[in-house]
């Protein structure tokens, strides 16, 4: 039993990462692992079921290889277990006490347990009895596994290692193991793994990241997965000597479902701060090797902060100070010295106040910078030699007040038909500022009375501030107007000086006088209008409609000036009737009825655009005339006009192209073109242009 406690923990992280894991289903798989040493390159192998093992001691396994992409393999060794009189004889002449151990728990394994498969199960036997028998073969069966992994002769003994000593230095061959014998049960697939002849010095080697803590070490690493197992021995910098720290090896752990990089750590505590230490990092290899990955060293620091400093309550002792004293108790040995710092908030960002540390016997520190219109909390900070920080809890401080808020600004005051007068105004700036109250008169000279107060209950009230304001007026009266000011308060009730008096005009309750038509002047691609606009004085603007359907809804086609009498329309097409109307507007937005309406309708004067561009040349004898005409005239018809012998301009030919070649040419010749479109319009007769053909 003692030799299966020496290897429970080895198990359990050795066996996942070397991938002997069992697994459930109808396929079971021999796992295989390979090394190059000065011996040759070294295979071990394990199938993943018992029962499949089993069958190997019972039968053998077949080692065949082939060169690294070659894909031909060839039978390079049969292995076997030895019999019973070969283990004894082996064991007998082990000189090497674990070996020997080793050696005698194979054995065991494989004669005593494959004995006890034979023996029938007692089904009288109760579960709990039952597991706890299967449990026992289980461990019984991972610490064999171990056995056999970590040790070459009784993996040689087992029949599950072997190693190849006709490979060559420097080449790679893949190596298939395969068991001589068939299950009724799984599909059994065969072991394969590649190997190079090489030693690679740097395959173990890792870095170990060291963290110095309060006496204490802390260090992590990146997991190399042909490494389990680890030990961690240390010594003083000026020492020789490692001593171990750890008797049973630690390992590194995971989730069942993570698959992220595994991170192995350590920590070393009790230790000395401020003195050198030297570790050295070990792990287990797969084939049981003790294999050194990492040396490196590291020293413990104080990170204990000094006590934290007592604050008094902050004093305002004149308009542009502000006294901040503390006190300091425990031990303060290491003292070195403090920071003053200031914040709007008690749990905000603290700003410190001065540039250079302040030495350690000073308690008391005067603010000149803090700010008159927000809050103001203090701390203090303690450093001692080692850079380690304590904080006093925040404190506030009750600032004198005398300033009054800024004047206000009210930014509109509209009254609408009812007699509703919204009163917008400016948020101050103030980081004190309580609220406002509102004034009212019904004249310019008469006393204001106060309407109205919107105040928040205090600093820490968070509800927005009322600027927008409502007073009711009535429409009767014998003041046309009403006067409003403000005034604003802070949190030490300081107010500020008057707004500016606003000026609201009761609501207007009569529309203006309607505009009146005088003329309707239409043209070929224009409508004039011309109107008298209307004799109301607060007209503040007059808009004109137009529509094309006698019955269809008005729509706005500009707003005028007040003063305005002309509007010409160009926005028209020819053929199409327009019908207009107008409306005055005021300064209480009150509307005009309708204007009388009256119409036009743009006409067409047939007259179309002359020829452009045009000219001759003599190509071969002939007059080649060429001219442009605008693209919105498509499928227009050009007339040639041609001089007689008595210089009359006669019609001479049609084309619909912008070129006309004249075959019967004389000396002199002269053209003019004129254009006919296909909406019944022609154009003038174009300029006479001459060609001599000589």
């Amino acid at each position: 039993m003692k030799k299966t406690i020496l290897y429970i923990n080895i198990f359990c992280l050795l066996f996942s990462i070397s991938g002997f894991a069992q697994i459930e289903g109808v396929k079971s798989n021999i796992a295989t692992i390979g090394r190059y040493t000065n011996k040759g390159i070294e295979l071990r192998w394990i199938p993943d079921n018992k029962t499949i093992l089993r069958l190997g001691f019972d039968n053998s396994f077949t080692i065949e290889r082939s060169d690294f992409g070659a894909n031909k393999f060839s039978t390079v060794a049969t292995i076997k277990a030895f019999d019973k009189s070969k283990w004894e004889k082996m064991i007998a002449e082990e000189k090497d006490t674990t070996v020997r151990n080793n050696l005698e728990l194979g054995m065991e394994f494989l004669f005593v347990e494959k004995k006890k498969e034979k023996t029938a199960i007692n089904l009288d036997a109760g579960i709990a009895e039952l597991n706890e028998q299967k449990a026992t073969e289980d461990m019984m069966y991972a610490v064999f596994v171990l056995t056999a992994i970590k040790d070459g002769k009784v993996a040689e003994a087992l029949g599950l290692g072997w190693v190849d000593n006709t490979a060559q230095a420097g080449k790679t061959y893949n190596y298939t193991v395969k068991l001589n014998a068939k299950s009724a049960i799984y599909t059994i697939e065969n072991g394969m793994v590649t190997v190079k002849a090489a030693f690679d010095p740097n395959q173990f080697k890792n870095e170990v990241f060291v963290y110095a803590g309060d006496k204490n070490l802390s260090f992590v690493w990146s997991s190399n997965p042909k490494l389990s197992g680890y030990y961690v021995e240390r010594a003083l910098e000026n020492e020789t000597t490692f001593k171990p720290l750890n008797t049973t090896p630690f390992y590194d752990t995971k989730g069942a479902d993570f698959e992220g990089t595994i991170n192995g750590s350590f920590k070393d505590d009790s230790l000395i701060n401020y003195k050198w230490y030297k570790y050295r990092f070990y792990g287990n290899t797969a084939f049981g090797d003790k294999i050194l990955f990492a040396e490196v060293k590291g020293m413990p620091k104080d990170l204990t902060p000094p006590d934290a400093p007592i604050l008094k309550l902050p004093k305002h002792t004149k308009p542009k100070e502000v006294l901040v004293a503390w006190d300091m108790y425990g031990n303060i040995s290491d003292l070195k010295g403090f920071l003053v710092a200031r914040s709007n908030k008690d749990s905000g960002n603290f700003s410190i106040l001065h540039k250079a540390l302040l030495p350690k016997q000073t308690r008391t520190f005067v603010d000149t910078s803090f700010h008159l219109d927000e809050n103001n909390y203090y701390t203090v900070y303690a450093f001692d030699t080692a850079g380690n920080i304590s904080a006093a809890y925040p404190a506030y401080v009750a600032l004198i007040d005398s300033t009054p808020p800024a004047k206000p600004i009210i930014v509109s005051a509209i009254a609408d038909s009812i007699g509703v007068v919204t009163l917008i105004i400016k948020q101050g700036k103030e980081k004190d500022l309580k609220g406002y109250r509102l004034f009212k008169s019904n004249g310019i000279e008469h006393e204001l009375s106060v309407i109205e107060e919107a105040f928040k209950k205090d600093k820490t009230d968070t509800t927005s501030y009322k600027l927008i304001f409502k007073d009711t007026v009535g429409l009767n009266s014998l003041t046309p107007e009403i006067f409003y000011q403000v005034k604003a308060l802070d949190y030490n009730y300081n107010q500020s000086a008057f707004s500016e008096k606003i000026r609201v005009k009761r609501p207007d309750t009569i529309p203006p006088i309607t505009p009146v038509f005088t003329n309707v002047i239409v043209k070929e691609k224009q409508i004039e209008l011309y109107f008298a606009p209307s004799e109301s004085n607060d007209v503040k603007e007059q808009i004109a409609y137009r529509k094309t359907d006698i019955n269809a809804e008005w729509k706005i086609l500009l707003k005028l000036t007040p003063g305005q009498k002309q509007l010409i329309d160009t926005t028209v097409k020819t053929g199409i009737t327009y019908y207009y109307t107008i409306k005055a507007v005021d300064e209480s937005n009150l509307y005009s009825n309708y204007a009388n309406t009256v119409y036009g309708k743009p006409y067409d004067s047939g007259i179309r655009p002359i020829v452009t561009n045009l000219s001759s040349k003599i190509v071969d004898k002939k007059v080649v005339l060429s001219w442009t005409y605008p693209q919105a005239y498509k499928g227009a018809t050009f007339a040639i006009y041609k001089k007689n012998e008595k210089g009359n301009l006669l019609q001479y030919q049609k084309v619909t192209d912008t070129f006309f070649t004249d075959n019967n040419t004389s000396k002199d010749n002269s053209y003019a073109i004129k254009v006919f479109t296909i909406d019944g319009g022609q154009s003038p007769l174009s300029v006479i242009i001459s060609q001599k053909n000589e």
